[in-house]
C-alpha cells in the first residue's frame, strides 16, 4: 500500500475538514479531484518556472490528494472499477513523482485529462442520485 502513517493522518486531516464543508461523499470527491487539478497545473508551472519550493509543495500536495482519494476505495470489495480507480491512483503519483523529479512538465498533461474526465464521472454520478432521489 502507498499510504506511510504520515500520509495517513494527513489524509484523515484533510477528510475531516474537508466533511465539514460538504454534506456527501460524492461533493468530497468532487472537490477533491477539482484540488488535485489545480495543483497539477501548479506543478506543470512550478517545473516551467524553475521553481523547486512551490513544485515540491505542490507536488506534495498532489500525493497527499491522490493517497486520500486511494484510501477511501474499498479494495477489498473486488470490483474491476475500484480496482481500475485504484490503478489511476497509483499512476497518478508515480507520474507526479517522476515529472517533478526528471523536471519535466509534458507528463503532468495526460495526467489533468485523466483527473478531469475522473471528475467528471464523478460529478455524473452525483447528478443521477440527486435525480434518482427526487
Amino acid at each position: 500500500m502507498l499510504l506511510s502513517n504520515h500520509q495517513q493522518a494527513n489524509y484523515s486531516t484533510v477528510q475531516v475538514s474537508a466533511n465539514a464543508s460538504v454534506s456527501t461523499s460524492f461533493e468530497l470527491i468532487c472537490m477533491l479531484h477539482e484540488r488535485l487539478i489545480q495543483e497539477l497545473e501548479s506543478v506543470k508551472y512550478a517545473i516551467e518556472q524553475k521553481d523547486m519550493e512551490l513544485k515540491a509543495k505542490s507536488s506534495q500536495k498532489c500525493i497527499d490528494i491522490l493517497v486520500g482519494l486511494d484510501a477511501s476505495l474499498d479494495l477489498s470489495s473486488g470490483e474491476e472499477l475500484i480496482q481500475n480507480i485504484h490503478a489511476l491512483h497509483e499512476h497518478g503519483i508515480a507520474t507526479v513523482f517522476e515529472a517533478s523529479k526528471e523536471m519535466q512538465p509534458e507528463l503532468i498533461d495526460p495526467l489533468i485529462k485523466v483527473v478531469t474526465d475522473l471528475k467528471e464521472g464523478w460529478e455524473g454520478a452525483m447528478e443521477w442520485l440527486h435525480e434518482a432521489q427526487s
